[in-house]
C-alpha cells in the first residue's frame, strides 16, 4: 500500500454499507479524503499496509481488501482491515497472515486492535492466531486485543506501568480487570485452550511465555482445563505465583495455589492478588497465615 492506492481505498470504503463502516471505523460514515490519504501512506511512518486488487482487463486493479498496521509509540502496531463482501471468509485471514509476516520482518512484535464485541467474525479470525485481551470499553462495546507476529503467543505490550497480571479466562475479559488496572497492574487476559486458541503451550506441556513475563497469574479456567494449565505452569515456571479463582460451590483449589475469595467484590479479589504478588508462590489458602 502506498499513496497511489488512496483513490482505490476511497472507492472500497464508499462501497461499504453502514454496518460495515461501523465495524471498521466505529462510525457509519466513510473517512474523509485526507484520512484515507494518510492511511495509504502508513508505510512512510514505519508501519505496514497491504491491498488486494483484482487482476484482469475488466478489473482495472480494483481494490477489494486492505490491511494496515499503524506503528504505535512503543513498537507494536495498530490493526485495521477491510474486505469487500464477495471475498469474505478467506481473503481476510489470508491478508492478515501476510500482514503479520511483513510486520515480523520489520521487527514489530505485536499487533493490537479494538474490535466490536458484536464483530464475531473478526474476533474469530484473531482467536485463531492466539489473541489476548488488553481491556474493554462499554461505549461502544469493544475489546482491546493483541496478537503476536512471531509464533502464536502474543507478547506482553511494551508499556509497563507496574506489575504484570496474567488472567486465564474464557472470552478474553475478566470481571476484575478494571479493578486490577486501577490498582496499577498491566493486565492481559488469555482465553486459554477453551477459548478457540489451539496454540496454548500449557496444554502441550510447554512453558508459556506470557506466564514467564508475568508477576502473578490468575487461573480462572473452568474444570479440568484449569487444572491441566495450572499443573503445567507449576512444572515449568514454579517461581511465578498463581491464584485460582473457582466458581461458587466449587471444590477447593489445589494446594500449590492461593484460592481467591469466592462471592466477594473485585476489591477483595485484587487485594489477594496484590498480596500474593508481593509474597510469591506457596501452598496457601485465603484466610490462612
Amino acid at each position: 500500500m502506498d499513496r497511489s492506492d488512496a483513490a482505490g481505498l476511497r472507492d472500497l470504503f464508499a462501497s461499504m454499507d453502514e454496518d460495515d463502516l461501523v465495524r471498521r471505523f466505529f462510525s457509519g460514515r466513510a473517512p474523509p479524503d485526507d484520512v484515507v490519504t494518510r492511511m495509504a501512506a502508513v508505510g512512510e511512518r514505519g508501519g505496514v499496509g497491504l491491498v488486494a486488487a483484482l487482476d484482469g482487463p475488466d478489473a482495472r486493479g480494483r481494490i477489494v481488501a486492505e490491511a494496515a498496521c499503524e506503528l504505535l509509540p512503543g513498537g507494536d502496531g495498530e490493526l485495521g482491515i477491510t474486505v469487500a463482501p464477495p471475498y469474505r471468509g478467506w481473503l481476510g485471514p489470508f491478508l492478515l497472515d501476510a500482514l503479520v509476516d511483513d510486520a515480523a520482518h520489520r521487527g514489530i512484535p505485536g499487533i493490537e486492535a479494538d474490535v466490536l464485541v458484536a464483530n464475531r467474525a473478526m474476533l474469530a479470525v484473531l482467536r485463531r492466531r492466539g489473541l489476548a485481551g488488553m481491556g474493554h470499553s462499554d461505549r461502544p462495546a469493544t475489546l482491546r486485543v493483541v496478537i503476536g507476529t512471531v509464533g502464536r503467543v502474543p507478547p506482553w505490550p511494551w508499556r509497563r506501568r507496574g506489575r504484570r497480571l496474567l488472567v486465564e479466562h474464557p472470552g478474553g475479559t475478566w470481571h476484575a480487570d478494571d479493578a486490577a488496572r486501577a490498582a496499577g497492574y498491566d493486565v492481559l487476559v488469555c482465553p486459554g485452550p477453551g477459548g478457540g486458541w489451539s496454540a496454548c503451550p500449557a496444554v502441550r506441556g510447554e512453558p508459556c511465555p506470557l506466564v514467564a513475563g508475568a508477576d502473578v497469574v490468575v487461573d480462572a479456567l473452568p474444570g479440568e482445563t484449569g487444572r491441566v494449565v495450572l499443573e503445567s505452569h507449576r512444572a515449568h515456571q514454579p517461581t511465578v505465583p498463581v491464584c485460582v479463582e473457582l466458581p461458587v460451590r466449587a471444590s477447593p483449589g489445589p494446594g500449590n495455589a492461593t484460592t481467591l475469595p469466592r462471592g466477594q467484590g473485585d476489591a477483595a479479589v485484587i487485594g489477594v492478588v496484590q498480596r500474593v504478588a508481593r509474597t510469591g508462590p506457596g501452598p496457601r489458602r485465603e484466610g490462612e497465615p
